[in-house]
């Protein structure tokens, strides 16, 4: 077993550099907009177009894990990611920039999949969770240094400057690749076992069908309800609010910075009171709760900034004890794979899905009765599903059914 604290240290790096570099576009949607002649609608396609490369490039890079590396995987993500954000910068017209998007998002996804498959095999039983969760704090803080960057080179040089930043990132990359063990993770299977070549379809067995659909469809709408807000919450809090789009940024990156507690303490709660699934349903409840306070109720910046902050400390939260739930209940040969199919490729279905959604109902009902009638009752039904797996992370035997749910008939 490799050092838990190295891999853990180098793939949040990983992770906050490419967040960083992908949650440029939201911060600058309107800017977009305006500069590429792009309606509302048109920003949604780029949206779900980025999503549903994503769906093919996550799983497909984290196949190469078992052939090049964890670390070689990841350092082609976060050079990839950089690079076509910073040629987004670039890009005068709508065709360019939009490939540049979609192409830059789709290679980042890999990242998630990969490196929280790598340190969850390389990480003791009793820490594992807690590991997980401050890894994925890469995501919000991402978001977080995002904002400190955009924020006063919007007000001063325009959006466009916030995606050089993308270029900076690319040398950063070699670092990653450095810095991690070299031993490779957990093999999916030898030349002399071939019934273990195709991770992709032992998912799918009969002793793993029901676990993979469930939380695949429960992923499915999490990601949903984060891809169709998250993105357009800069330009709901200037269209709804009437904030400057620097003061949009600002309430975002700070609300996301509070939100790396929820990480934290989704793991701790799964530790010592209740299960990963219960933990997992109890924050995606409370994000729920949280969104239609931070749609309805805010009447100041310090106000969302507060509610908002609150509200992610759930909303993001409830990803890390998710992905923990579902690492724990796999095999090790099957966690890279299962974190990119059930996890990654169907967040990204979601994200494919609700931007296209959100915008639609925007264009009818508005921004407020769009979040409240598309975004929360994604949140509320993946809480549902999630109570519906098994309490216990054993795995089943193959052939075996899964355990049933505490309190089930």
């Amino acid at each position: 077993m490799q050092n838990p604290w190295r891999i853990l240290i180098v793939t949040t790096l990983a992770s906050t550099l490419s967040n960083m570099d992908q949650s440029l576009f939201g911060y600058a949607v309107p800017g977009i907009m305006g500069d590429l002649q792009i309606g509302i609608g048109g920003i949604g396609l780029m949206l779900s177009a980025s999503f549903a490369f994503a769906i093919i490039a996550a799983p497909a890079m984290a196949a190469l894990v078992p052939r090049i590396g964890a670390p070689a995987v990841l350092a082609i993500a976060v050079a990839g990611s950089g690079l076509f954000v910073g040629v987004q910068a670039l890009a005068s017209t709508t065709t360019p920039f939009a490939i540049a998007r979609v192409l830059g998002f789709g290679i980042s996804a890999a990242i998630i999949p990969v490196a929280s498959a790598y340190l969850a095999s390389n990480s003791p039983d009793r820490s594992r969770a807690l590991l997980i969760a401050v890894q994925q704090c890469g995501y919000p803080f991402g978001w977080f240094v995002a904002s400190v960057i955009a924020a006063p080179l919007m007000r001063t040089h325009g959006w466009r400057t916030t995606f050089l930043v993308g270029f900076a990132v690319i040398p950063l990359a070699a670092l990653v690749y450095w810095w991690l063990p070299r031993a490779r993770p957990v093999p999916t299977g030898t030349e002399s076992d071939p019934a273990k070549r195709s991770t992709w379809r032992e998912l799918f067995s009969p002793a793993l069908r029901r676990l993979t659909v469930t939380f695949g469809i429960a992923f499915i709408l999490y990601g949903g309800a984060i891809g169709g807000a998250i993105f357009y919450l800069p330009t709901f809090f200037q269209q709804t609010r009437g904030y400057d789009p620097a003061t949009a940024a600002e309430v975002v990156g700070l609300s996301n910075a509070i939100g790396m507690i929820g990480y934290v303490g989704a793991a701790l709660v799964s530790q010592v009171w209740l299960s990963r699934v219960a933990t997992a349903v109890l924050w995606l409840l409370l994000a729920a709760a949280g969104l239609l306070a931070t749609i309805w109720l805010p009447q100041s910046v310090r106000q969302d900034t507060l509610v908002f902050g609150i509200t992610t400390v759930f909303f993001y939260g409830a990803s890390s004890i998710m992905l923990t739930s579902l690492l724990e209940m796999y095999p090790a040969a099957l966690r890279a794979s299962a974190a990119a199919v059930a996890g990654t490729a169907c967040i990204s279905i979601g994200f494919v899905l609700f931007p296209l959604l959100t915008a639609g109902a925007v264009g009818r009902v508005g921004w407020s009765l769009s979040f409240t009638l598309v975004i929360v009752p994604a949140v509320l039904i993946a809480g549902l599903l999630m109570w519906t797996l098994p309490r216990s992370a054993a795995v089943p035997a193959a052939g075996a059914p899964l355990p049933r749910p505490a309190g089930s008939a």
